[in-house]
């Protein structure tokens, strides 16, 4: 009886030590593959898409993309592969709201950032990195045949202006506080304001979805002036297009603004996605927006034409306050409804 005791419990503490061996076996198995995963992981490229309103176009594409490309792979060792994709802000701001995959989003304005919180694609705690800055000009035709000398001259009988549509473009919106806070900030009056501004838009005729849009109509001979970004404005002449800038005495600086897509972003993307935030806001960042005629954030300085009189959208009661106000109540209620618009030309692919 003694034996038969011992034999069972010699193979029970076989049972155990075979159990265990199993076991360490199973953890060693799903340990090295895990590993092998990781390593593997590690070594593929970082991808990342980019959506970036229109006139950003030339500037990531050409200098700022694969400039901090080359920098993440001298620092990191892995190779990183991004796709763009351009079109106007409001627009791109809907369509991530939608589902498209955006790891970062490049927007005119913060009001568009506050759409992708509102979608819930951004946290609320996220905090967008400000992308440069770029007052808002007026771009007429060699010689200034209609001596537009400030936004009140957009008001005068005659000129036909082209116009970034406010519905889909930043620049549309930017456009409508640049005219309206010009008058506001110089006569303290809300009724000489909403009077320059339904003025400007009476001689409006064509409305394009995007400020590049609206520059193209003007290269193909349409209209005799628009509201645009300096940016944009200097990047047509470079290009060879036949113009004027006209900055008036009183405008608004527009600054811009990147952020992550919390939503879309990986685990594996974020430090590339975060990266690029700070290259953008590096020295050698604002060496390239410099190139591509963007003023650096603080909007003044050595090298740049110098701005009488800017204001900011704050003056206006910031983003919020501004778009519920001027472009959702005062443009959209009042003003859109009674334009005397043309057909729009059918336009090539501007980066839409």
């Amino acid at each position: 009886m003694a034996q038969r005791v011992s034999e069972w419990v010699r193979g029970q503490e076989w049972r155990r030590t075979g159990s265990w061996l199993l076991a360490t076996a199973l953890v060693a198995l799903v340990g090295f593959y895990a590993l092998r995963a990781l390593l593997a992981d590690s070594q593929a490229p970082v991808r990342l898409i980019i959506y970036a309103f229109s006139t950003q176009e030339g500037m990531l594409t050409d200098g700022m993309l694969p400039a901090f490309e080359q920098d993440w792979e001298a620092e990191t060792g892995r190779a990183l592969e991004i796709e763009s994709v351009f079109g106007a802000s409001g627009t791109l701001a809907g369509q991530i709201n939608l589902g498209a995959p955006a790891d970062v989003a490049l927007l005119s304005t913060a009001e568009h950032v506050d759409w992708l919180r509102v979608g819930r694609r951004v946290r609320a705690d996220t905090r967008p990195s400000i992308v440069g800055c770029t007052p808002m000009v007026i771009v007429t035709r060699p010689g200034n045949p209609w001596n537009i000398a400030d936004f009140s001259s957009l008001g005068q009988d005659g000129p036909q202006l082209i116009h970034s549509d406010p519905r889909t473009s930043g620049a549309g919106q930017w456009s409508i506080l640049a005219v309206y806070g010009s008058a506001l900030l110089e006569t303290g009056d809300a009724a000489a304001a909403r009077a320059r501004l339904g003025a400007a838009w009476d001689n409006v005729r064509l409305l394009a979805p995007s400020a590049r849009a609206a520059m193209t109509l003007f290269e193909l001979g349409a209209g005799d002036a628009l509201v645009t970004y300096e940016q944009d404005a200097l990047l047509a002449q470079q290009r060879g297009v036949a113009l004027e800038i006209v900055t008036p005495r009183r405008t608004i600086v527009a600054r811009h603004a990147a952020v992550i897509v919390d939503d879309n972003v990986t685990r594996a993307e974020r430090p590339a996605a975060q990266a690029l935030l700070d290259y953008l806001a590096s020295d050698a960042g604002l060496q390239i927006l410099a190139a591509h005629h963007m003023r650096p954030p603080a909007c003044q300085g050595e090298g740049w034409a110098a701005l009488v009189a800017p204001f900011s959208v704050d003056e206006l009661g910031g983003w919020s306050s501004a778009y519920e106000e001027l472009v959702k109540g005062l443009w959209q209620t009042e003003i859109a409804p009674g334009l005397n618009l043309e057909p729009a030309p059918q336009l090539p692919e501007v980066g839409e």
